[in-house]
């Protein structure tokens, strides 16, 4: 069977995108599966993708994750990996997910603006964009000088920036898989930057950064997790796998935000959460491509027949 892996486009991610999709390719071949790679950014994308029935969607950041690109794919009638066009804005657009979360979980304090302002909170405390993803544009700011100097350069790229309390702490990655009809959460994950905070280049940089599971987390921590797991998935509908990134304060947990399309990369948080599970990397493509293809069919699928067998799985909740 056919599967195209829709990657790169014209994001920040770009780079990134192609990197995970690499991966997943890979493990569709070790599948069975007969990958088939194309990249959104091609003038003609949608003459390439509109013959299928099932897509892999790996594009990070703008137009994957913000819901354009399962827009179209619903218009085409193709199935695809990962959540849908309401989920993907009310998460991508990171002041549209604040709003919607700030009176059910925790969150650093925060404040949208598409100007330079007078410092809302005391030194040091955090600029990152409205919306993008790979935290390209995340600054640490420890004084007025930097303020300005990369709060005006934010502007410049990004538009709106939202202005963040620092809440000093270990940051952790929270990731979820769904099998079947059910999410299921994975090891939680420390992350250990050698830099200051987990920006780019300790996202995607070998060696920069140790991912470690959580040593001995209290109760009280695993069932604040677990409620703001609940609480997210029962008002957005998530599909096959999504990360939340939070800092952990003693027993406080503090959510930034939340990947709809994880990064697939061999440095990833997801796949080096599963594999803490014991789920390989092609088991773990092999769990989201379940949740897509009639079980029943799986075998007269991978060897090229019944291209119809697809089963739509848009409306899965908890």
């Amino acid at each position: 069977m056919d599967i195209p892996v829709i990657s790169g486009g014209k994001s920040v991610e770009r780079e990134i995108s192609f990197k995970s999709a690499q991966n997943v390719c890979k493990s569709l071949k070790n599948l069975g599966y007969n990958p088939i790679l194309i990249d959104l950014s091609d003038d003609d994308f949608l003459q390439k993708i509109k013959s299928y029935t099932i897509a892999f969607n790996i594009v990070h950041g703008d137009f994957g994750e913000d819901g354009r690109l399962s827009s179209i794919l619903e218009l085409l009638d193709i199935d695809y990996t990962s959540s849908g066009p309401e989920t993907c804005l009310a998460t991508y657009d990171k002041f549209i997910f604040y709003n919607l979360f700030k009176h059910y979980i925790p969150f650093p304090k925060t404040i949208l603006t598409n100007k330079l302002i007078s410092a809302p909170f005391n030194y040091p405390f955090i600029i990152k964009p409205r919306k993008s993803g790979s935290s390209k544009g995340v600054y640490i700011i420890h004084d007025e000088n930097e303020y300005h100097f990369y709060l005006e350069k934010d502007l410049r790229e990004y538009g709106d920036i939202l202005i963040q309390e620092y809440i000093k702490g270990r940051e952790i990655t929270i990731s979820y898989i769904q099998k079947k009809d059910k999410f299921e959460l994975l090891p939680i994950l420390e992350i250990i930057p050698k830099k200051e905070f987990y920006d780019y280049e300790a996202k995607y940089s070998e060696g920069v950064t140790e991912l470690k599971i959580l040593e001995n987390p209290s109760q009280q921590i695993i069932d604040k997790i677990e409620n703001i797991g609940n609480q997210i998935m029962s008002l957005l509908n998530f599909k096959d796998m999504f990360r939340i990134d939070a800092i952990l304060k003693g027993d406080d947990v503090f959510i930034l935000e939340i990947n709809t399309v994880p990064g697939l990369t061999n440095l990833s948080d997801l796949p080096t959460s599963a594999k803490a599970a014991g789920i390989t990397f092609d088991g773990l493509i092999d769990i989201i491509l379940k949740n897509h293809l009639i079980e029943e069919n799986q075998d007269k699928i991978a060897q090229g027949g019944l291209k119809n067998g697809i089963s739509r799985n848009n409306n899965i909740r908890r």
